[in-house]
């Protein structure tokens, strides 16, 4: 395995369009990199560039210390899954598995016990003698992996693997791709715009827009601490609610005026979320953000020691979505839908009022003009 850096690279296309900008990343030996993003990001192109299936416009991709700009795709180690499978329909999975070492020309007797190896990893031995019409998605999957594990790359790049799979097979290959990992101690770089995929399997995240990296940093980082109001917005489902707000002060506590002060909607911060927002925006217009599993009803907040914090928040629910062990609230506040996740006990019916409660540990502050996270300390 190895350790990849990415300086400084670019994207630019003949109408002067950047599709990549200025993106800088250190990949280090046995990482499980994701990249996501929404669709057209630049995610797929930058792993692309990695790969050499694209040229690097600006900047430099080194590989293990040596700079690979130029390097020709089978130079640079890397082996590559992608989306469509890319298995040959003419040659059985054995054949498929095989291919890339008889290119190489390896004896026949090595050869075997790759392919067995694999296989058995794979859990696809049963297999070997069909052909991929005669392949379910999820065995066609295994098999296209089995074809990249088999070259013994420095590092594992797949470009969104799982998307032609069905909901369930998406989920028994997750588990299945981060089971991998731990047995090839491999190095992956992983492509997907499924948030779910992104959290459950990297170590890394960087989260893409518009060609330029927004975030990165580990799963749990991402989803509590995002850096703007775009991480904070597409990590999570369903998605952060955000309302406007305004910073004051009581006595000696720093309060939030939902929609302003006027309304008689408002959230005291705990001390020190109030401490450092008030040096920052007192008096002034932010949005406050908060996940709709940090919102509570009355016994909950309760519990949590938090009843008291919010004031004047109470909703109607305009649906109801009853997920078995949860059910999911959403409300409108200034014109925007939101939502509350609460136990599935909640009988709050469509039409019924709820009060409901933030938790004053769990909000977010961002700035209405740059949407940066006001709270964010970037890890060091």
């Amino acid at each position: 395995m190895s350790d990849i850096a990415l300086r400084n690279i670019s994207k630019i296309y003949e109408n002067k369009q950047y599709a990549v900008k200025q993106f800088n990343l250190d990949i280090h030996d046995r990482d499980f990199i994701i990249f996501v993003g929404p669709s057209g990001c630049g995610k797929s192109t930058m792993l692309r560039m990695i790969a050499g299936l694209e040229e690097i416009s600006e900047g430099e991709l080194w590989i293990d210390g040596e700079l690979c700009n130029y390097h020709e795709p089978r130079d640079r180690g890397m082996s590559m899954v992608f989306q469509n499978y890319a298995l040959y329909p003419n040659m059985t999975v054995y054949g498929n598995l095989a291919f890339a070492l008889k290119v190489r020309k390896l004896p026949k007797k090595e050869i075997d016990q790759t392919v067995h190896k694999v296989a058995k990893t794979l859990e696809i031995e049963h297999l070997l003698d069909r052909r991929p019409k005669e392949l379910s998605g999820g065995q066609k999957q295994r098999v296209a992996i089995g074809s990249a594990i088999v070259r013994k790359a420095k590092a594992f790049l797949m470009d969104e693997p799982l998307s032609n799979l069905d909901a369930k097979l998406r989920a028994q290959m997750r588990v299945e791709l981060a089971k991998l990992h731990e047995q090839l101690e491999a190095t992956i770089i992983y492509v997907t715009h499924d948030q779910t995929e992104a959290m459950t399997l990297g170590t890394k995240i960087v989260v893409m827009k518009d060609g330029i990296v927004q975030q990165v940093a580990s799963p749990d980082v991402i989803y509590n601490t995002p850096s703007n109001l775009f991480v904070a917005g597409f990590m999570g489902s369903p998605s952060m609610n955000f309302v406007n707000a305004q910073v004051g002060k009581e006595g000696e506590e720093t309060v939030l005026y939902i929609g302003g002060q006027e309304t008689g909607k408002k959230v005291y911060l705990n001390r020190n979320k109030g401490e450092l927002i008030k040096d920052k925006a007192m008096g002034k217009r932010i949005i406050l953000g908060i996940r709709p599993e940090d919102i509570y009803d009355y016994e909950t907040a309760v519990e949590k020691g938090c009843e008291k914090n919010t004031i004047g928040m109470k909703q109607t629910v305009v649906t109801r979505e009853m997920l078995g062990s949860e059910v999911i609230l959403y409300y409108e506040i200034q014109g925007k839908s939101q939502s509350i996740r609460l136990g599935a006990e909640n009988q709050t019916m469509p039409g019924e009022e709820i009060p409901i409660y933030l938790d004053p540990d769990k909000i977010h502050i961002f700035d209405q003009e740059t949407e940066q996270n006001l709270l964010y300390v970037e890890e060091r």
